[in-house]
């Protein structure tokens, strides 16, 4: 009933069917979908449907108002996506393109091919964590272009002695501190009540600019909602810091997707219904914006979830991107005569996890919960091949005999095999014999 919903699929057909070239940054093609100037087009519409006694100076600074909106967003989502990118090309894979719309972006990039679980796991956690990582300089960035424009407003002095009167600000780290703040408003009023139009939009789009990179950081970090940076930061952390084996690491994305999801989408209807009831048709349509696309991508989140479900379901989970060490190409076993190596011909998810059993030890999660701890079996696994005990002595030793049996007959079969045909004629004949 998902199909074709998820967010990969949707990105995919975005990229390919509806969106168009824009530029290229670094070799970099960026795309971006026809939804985002048309929902830029919308905001337009409801502002004009919404100023009939404005002024034309007011329209004209509203307008812009909008537009430094739109150009900071894309800013922002575009340093995101090249965290990401870059970070891929460092651990040496490709960015094949950026594609930007009313979600944010994406950025599709390649790995470099690897047999080894825990470079996979590491490189993984490296591209994620890098695209929010860039909002700890973007952030700081933007609070220099504050700290130029605050002393340049108040270069000339301030009425009353202080700037408080002219900006709202007493300086520009108590600024700076409060758009760090996105839930608490930014005050840039004040200056657009003194007379300083311009000033004030200058003001505006700095203190939003901060405000945007504070907010995306915390939406993509601490909300663990596949496709969220944060469900992949705290899935593969789990695998590979805490050694969780990748389905069981599946089963707690999904415990934890599909619940907020859920609530995102009810929390949707009731803002937009709401906004309805209260504020009659034209609340309706302000409304529907925003909190509609809240709705559609937990909906998107909730299509994936589905589909991570049915990969499970099937014993496929290693053909997501995310959970690919579910299959491993070898697979390390131990049975009486040792440790035996094997090459995986498997299509389906491994039954025993890819770590030997020290992956993991000390982590809290062994320590909590006895089923995390290593060694221990779930569903699937096979318990045919014999292990002997570390504390059966006599067990031990049993093997270790039938073993130096075994290595002794393999070493007398190389030496036959190696014998020459005069050799074996001399032991059958002698050495005089014609």
């Amino acid at each position: 009933m998902f199909r074709g919903l998820s967010l990969g699929a949707q990105g995919q057909r975005q990229s390919q069917d509806q969106a168009f070239h824009l530029c290229s940054i670094c070799g970099t093609r960026i795309r971006m979908s026809w939804f985002l100037p048309l929902f830029f087009g919308y905001q337009l519409m409801n502002l004009l449907r919404s100023g009939d006694r404005w002024t034309w100076a007011f329209w004209t600074w509203k307008i812009l108002q909008i537009t430094a909106d739109e150009i900071v967003l894309v800013i922002t989502v575009l340093c995101h996506e090249f965290g990401h990118g870059n970070m891929a090309r460092y651990l040496g894979g490709q960015i094949d393109h950026i594609l930007l719309w009313v979600f944010g972006g994406i950025c599709f990039s390649t790995r470099v091919p690897s047999t080894d679980t825990r470079k996979i796991l590491k490189d993984e956690l490296l591209v994620v964590s890098a695209g929010p990582a860039t909002h700890f300089f973007q952030a700081p960035f933007w609070g220099l272009i504050m700290w130029a424009l605050f002393a340049m407003f108040t270069a000339g002095g301030a009425p009353g002695g202080s700037a408080i009167y002219l900006i709202g600000y007493e300086s520009p780290w108590r600024a700076f501190v409060a758009a760090l703040t996105p839930l608490s408003p930014f005050n840039y009023d004040t200056l657009y009540i003194n007379g300083w139009r311009w000033a004030a939009l200058l003001w505006y789009i700095v203190g939003r600019a901060v405000q945007l990179n504070v907010l995306l950081f915390l939406f993509n970090v601490f909300v663990p909602m596949y496709p969220m940076d944060g469900s992949k930061l705290l899935v593969c952390s789990l695998m590979y810091c805490g050694g969780l084996p990748a389905r069981r690491a599946a089963y707690v994305l999904l415990g934890i997707t599909v619940p907020l999801a859920s609530l995102m989408i009810l929390g949707a209807l009731y803002l937009v219904f709401g906004g309805a009831v209260s504020g009659g048709t034209r609340g309706f349509g302000e409304a529907s914006a925003s909190y509609g696309l809240m709705g559609f991508m937990a909906l998107m989140s909730l299509a994936e979830a589905y589909r991570i479900h049915n990969l499970l379901k099937e014993r496929r989970l290693h053909t997501h991107p995310v959970f690919q060490t579910a299959r491993t190409w070898g697979r390390t076993e131990r049975d009486a005569f040792g440790v035996v190596h094997r090459i995986n011909n498997s299509d389906l998810d491994d039954d025993t996890p890819p770590f030997g059993s020290s992956m993991g030890n000390g982590c809290c999660l062994y320590q909590l919960c006895p089923c995390f701890r290593p060694g221990q079996r779930w569903v699937g696994q096979s318990a045919s091949a014999p292990i002997a005990e570390p504390g059966n002595v006599a067990s031990a030793a049993a093997v270790r005999a039938q073993r130096s049996a075994m290595l002794i007959q393999v070493d007398g079969d190389r030496e036959t095999r190696h014998a020459s045909v005069r050799q074996l004629q001399e032991q059958r004949f002698g050495t005089g014999a014609v």
